[in-house]
């Protein structure tokens, strides 16, 4: 009787045992089954390698640690990326953020003033920047790994340090208000953040070139620069002191212009008493040379006539402010008195 029993309870215990070694290996089967969700995309690997990518929708696989999935953005999406630091730690981490108004904020320690670049003119810009990144190669972002954020980081800033040295401080921020307008300087405002982009990615394509691509294209960089704060006050002085400048300017040439204008006046008043005087000369040649013009332009006339006539003339204006006239004969040489006119 023992041995039926002892065989029966066999049986059932490899029953047992092997329906639960279907259902565990039921349940490690399904951890292959996942789902991808409609922005992102999958990267499966098998033992560490690439085997294949797939996009939104159920995705089978064998579950670990055969097969691992590592989910991506899609194409169309941006992935944020924050280079906070250029050596091993950020200035922010140590309460050095920037004052509203003040400019940048500095360190006495070099290695702590991060993120500060050299302009073409000899000055100094802060650039805070945020990068946006699309993953075009799924496949080369995954076998890059770790060394992607570090490559952005030094594409970033060998790009920064080109541009800026490129340009002067009034061609990446308003430094000088009266440069502002400038339409130079105001286009390479414009375009500083555009062209940080196309330097970046220029030199993640020259990277991939020599060692391989890393899946990934710069779609924007949001980049905020400012000026170190001791910098920022000099800088108010100097337009606290040109807007002085200006202003005395503006007094100066009112003032060259209200005298302008009174000289021109004078100058039209003196021209135009002048010309009344000349005229006034004219006319009175005019006047006394009148009778003399239209006695020439008689041809029966001649000189001796002409000067009988201007006498006779001259003399019948004297006879009529005279109040007698003696004549006295011409051969005559006694001696003759005349009295004075009767009152």
């Amino acid at each position: 009787m023992r041995a039926p029993v002892l065989a029966d309870t066999l049986t059932w215990s490899f029953r047992l045992l092997f329906a639960l070694v279907a259902l565990l290996a039921g349940a490690w089967l399904l951890h292959g089954v996942q789902r991808v969700p409609a922005d992102s995309r999958a990267v499966v690997t098998r033992f560490g390698q690439v085997v294949r990518t797939a996009g939104p929708g159920l995705l089978l696989t064998w579950p670990a640690p055969i097969d691992a999935v590592i989910l991506l953005p899609s194409q169309g999406r941006q992935v944020q990326f924050a280079p906070d630091v250029l050596e091993t730690r950020s200035p922010m981490d140590e309460g050095m953020q920037d004052v509203p108004g003040q400019g940048a904020a500095t360190s006495p320690n070099a290695r702590d003033n991060t993120w500060f670049f050299m302009t073409g003119d000899g000055a100094l810009v802060h650039l805070r920047t945020m990068l946006f990144y699309q993953i075009d190669d799924p496949v080369a972002f995954v076998t890059a790994g770790d060394h992607i954020e570090p490559l952005l980081r030094r594409a970033l800033i060998a790009a920064a340090v080109h541009l800026c040295a490129s340009r002067s401080l009034d061609g990446i921020l308003v430094a000088r208000p009266e440069a502002a307008g400038t339409p130079r300087l105001a286009m390479q405002r414009e375009h500083f953040a555009l062209d940080l982009v196309s330097e970046v990615n220029r030199r993640l394509a020259a990277a991939a070139d020599t060692h391989g691509g890393m899946g990934i294209r710069v779609a924007r960089i949001d980049v905020v620069p400012s000026i170190p704060a001791g910098a920022k006050e000099s800088f108010d002085s100097v337009l606290t002191v040109g807007q002085q400048v200006e202003r005395s300017l503006a007094d100066a040439r009112t003032t060259a212009e209200n005298r302008r204008q009174m000289a021109e006046q004078n100058r039209a008043r003196a021209l135009d008493e002048a010309h009344a005087r000349a005229q006034e000369t004219v006319h009175k040649a005019e006047e006394r040379s009148a009778v003399v013009l239209s006695l020439g332009r008689d041809p029966s006339l001649d000189r001796r006539t002409v000067v009988d006539q201007i006498y006779r003339e001259r003399v019948r204006s004297i006879f009529d402010i005279v109040g007698r006239v003696d004549t006295v004969p011409a051969g005559d040489r006694t001696h003759v008195l005349i009295s004075g006119a009767s009152p």
